[in-house]
Order: structure tokens, then C-alpha cells, then sequence
């Protein structure tokens, strides 16, 4: 299964965040998508999804445009992990993770692999809404690895976990990217993409866009390129751009 971008523009407003992108998904493989705030990262995660429409270019699945598909259907092959939960969820931990199933019909198979994986067994029977931060990041988790598509796109999939389950979520990123999924995710922090991602994505947010291999990328000039001067020395990685 393949998700491919061509000649993709983005824009907010009258500003352009991403001109003219072609980008290829592969299987086997960890994408990682660096870029400062606004520069068009979760953008291009919603457009990938087939959540967000370009200015320009199209996305295919499997040679098919996915803005044509139905929704249900790009739930059968797409995960999107977004940054925040957009509404209030009122059930349990449980009820939630169920959801992943949603797009497939029937009863979802066991929870329990799934809750375990995350550390969720003993908060199956609390409400969403009673966790931490931390703890609902790893039920939207556990939901996604539930839902078991192909092409995994994480928006900041980090967020409010401690540094013991950040290494855990990239494991089994890899994990999955190793069964032959393609992921995505987009970072802020070069030393996890330089220890995890196969190939980075550089959004400047004003239409320039860059992509290689992490040691190409991850340099104290293209990293002060894409953050501003100064930025590099935090980030510098022995085996990586310049000796630490």
C-alpha cells in the first residue's frame, strides 16, 4: 500500500507553507517531519489523511485520490493520530479504545493486548475525561494501534509523555514500520528523529521544503537553517553532523 503526494501546495491564508512537495510514503519506513511552529506540519499530516484539501496537487492511495474516498474507507488504511482530542469524550478508557474498531463494523476483538500494550489495564473502568495528560495520550494509542491500518500518520505523538513511554511510542513505531507499515510523525526534537526515523522531512514554512536521510539532515548548519541561529548546539548527537 502506497501514499504518495505530488506536486502538493499549502497554504494559510495568503502565505504558502508548502510549495510543490512530492513525497512518497514506503513501507518499511519511519518519515520523520521537522519544522518550527506554523510551518505547515500538522497541515500536511490533515492533507495526507485526507482530512484537509490542498491549494494544489493531490494525494493517492494506491493510485486512487484519497479526497474521492470515502471516509470509512480511509479510516480502513489511514491512522491519524492529531495533536489534541477535539471533543470531550465522556465514556471509559475502554469505550474509547473500542473506537478504533469503529471503521471495520462488529464487535472489536479483545481489548485486552491493547490496554496492556499501554499501560491502561487498571484505568480501563475510569472515565477518559479523570486522566492525566500523559495517561489519555497513551489511550488515543492504544486506540490507534487498535484501529491497525497500513499508513500511520502521528501528529506529535510525544506530547505529555515522560521520556520512559516517548521511547516505548517510537519502539513500537519502529515495531510497526518493521511488519511492513509506513509511518509518519512529526518530531521537535532531532536527537529522537536521528535515533528512529529513516528519512526526515524539513518545513521551513515559507514553501521551501528539504528531504534525506538523517545524516544528511540532522547538521549544526541545516539545523540552524530550519530553527534559527543558536538552535543546533542543543541537538548536537556524536555519530551525527559534528562530534558532540
Amino acid at each position: 500500500m502506497s501514499l504518495v503526494a505530488t506536486r502538493l501546495t499549502l497554504r494559510a491564508g495568503q502565505r504558502t507553507l508548502i510549495d510543490a512537495l512530492d513525497l512518497a510514503l514506503g513501507p518499511r519506513e519511519i518519515l520523520g517531519v521537522l519544522g518550527p511552529n506554523g510551518a505547515g506540519k500538522s497541515t500536511l499530516l490533515a492533507v495526507l489523511a485526507g482530512l484537509a484539501a490542498p491549494a494544489r496537487g493531490e494525494v493517492l492511495l494506491d493510485g486512487q485520490p484519497v479526497a474521492t474516498l470515502p471516509p470509512l474507507t480511509r479510516a480502513q488504511h489511514i491512522g491519524l493520530l492529531p495533536q489534541g482530542d477535539d471533543g470531550a469524550f465522556f465514556g471509559r478508557v475502554a469505550d474509547f479504545v473500542a473506537l478504533g474498531h469503529y471503521p471495520f463494523g462488529g464487535a472489536p476483538p479483545d481489548l485486552g493486548p491493547y490496554l496492556a500494550q499501554w499501560e491502561l489495564v487498571d484505568l480501563a473502568e475510569r472515565p477518559l475525561a479523570t486522566l492525566s495528560g500523559g495517561e489519555r495520550q497513551r489511550a488515543r494509542l492504544a486506540q490507534l494501534a487498535l484501529q491497525g491500518t497500513r499508513i500511520l500518520l502521528l501528529d506529535e505523538p510525544l506530547t505529555h509523555l515522560d521520556p520512559a513511554h516517548q521511547a516505548r511510542l517510537l519502539a513500537w513505531a519502529r515495531s510497526e514500520a518493521g511488519s511492513g507499515k509506513s509511518v509518519a510523525l512529526t518530531l521537535h526534537d532531532p536527537n529522537w528523529a536521528a535515533c528512529h526515523c529513516d528519512r526526515l522531512l524539513y518545513l521551513y514554512g515559507d514553501g521551501r521544503w528539504r528531504t534525506g536521510p538523517p545524516a544528511d539532515l540532522l547538521t549544526p548548519a541545516a539545523l540552524e537553517a530550519l530553527y534559527g541561529p543558536g538552535t543546533a548546539a542543543l541537538w548536537r548527537r556524536a555519530g551525527v553532523g559534528e562530534p558532540v
